[in-house]
């Protein structure tokens, strides 16, 4: 009897802190989650070849695909080269292709490891590692599902629905691609 009672009792709490835990995680603050016409958090950040980054990048694009991303993510590492290929098919149309890895800024052993991923998938666009600040890990700290990609407008607008797992799949690809071209054919520049 003591045995049954010993295993509701712990049944009962463990009950009790998953419901608590449900609770508390369910209700993220507004701020932290994007839609489209919402403007991306301000970031401060060092892109892998030391150069100062931060929002007044998007002003130069009509569009900037950013992907979001940490050096434990298979999926992740799988959908680089056809962000390659992306970044290389829209040269021409002005548009930057640009990740920003999670896990680089403060841990050197890290940002090598991220390196070497990204020789190794043979990736040229722009890698970053953002600085730790309250508005842009209010919203880095708080996604969920890897890998994120979101397009950002010239005036560093979010333009259409984030976008969570990989672009490689054909049909994702293409229907990033039209979202592309719609955004530069309403392109004020």
């Amino acid at each position: 009897m003591k045995k049954i009672y010993n295993k509701s009792a712990k049944l009962f709490v463990l009950l009790v802190l998953l419901v608590s835990l449900t609770a508390c995680t369910s209700k993220a603050p507004q701020e932290t989650e994007l839609s489209s016409g919402e403007t991306f958090p301000k970031f401060d950040a060092v892109d892998f070849k030391g150069n100062p980054v931060n929002n007044d990048v998007f002003k130069d694009h009509p569009v900037t695909l950013l992907n979001i991303w940490f050096t434990g993510c298979q999926g992740c590492i799988d959908e680089m080269p056809a962000l390659q290929q992306i970044s290389e098919e829209l040269k021409d149309k002005n548009v930057k292709v640009m990740s920003i890895c999670l896990d680089t800024y403060e841990d050197k052993k890290i940002k090598e490891e991220a390196e070497k991923i990204l020789q190794a998938k043979g990736v040229n666009y722009t890698n970053l590692a953002v600085k730790p600040s309250e508005e842009i890990d209010a919203y880095l700290k708080n996604l969920t599902a890897f890998p994120t990609n979101l397009l950002i407008n010239r005036e560093g607008k979010v333009v259409g629905d984030v976008s969570v797992g990989s672009v490689d799949d054909k049909d994702k690809k293409a229907e990033l691609m039209k979202k592309i071209d719609e955004i530069i054919a309403n392109d004020g520049k």
